[in-house]
């Protein structure tokens, strides 16, 4: 066995997919402050019921 630490995504779950591509998008030094600015917009704008 392995004995493993950290985040764990299957990737084979549509949700946990998605979860582990967006997580991935905001760490990223290149990605991350634009994507991030753009996901927290469009979350305020989800929960606002647009």
């Amino acid at each position: 066995g392995v004995v493993f630490k950290g985040r764990r995504y299957d990737t084979g779950d549509r949700g946990d997919y998605l979860r582990a591509i967006v997580r991935l998008a905001c760490e990223r030094e290149d990605l991350g402050p634009d994507f991030r600015t753009w996901l927290q917009r469009y979350v305020a704008e989800e929960m606002q019921g647009r």
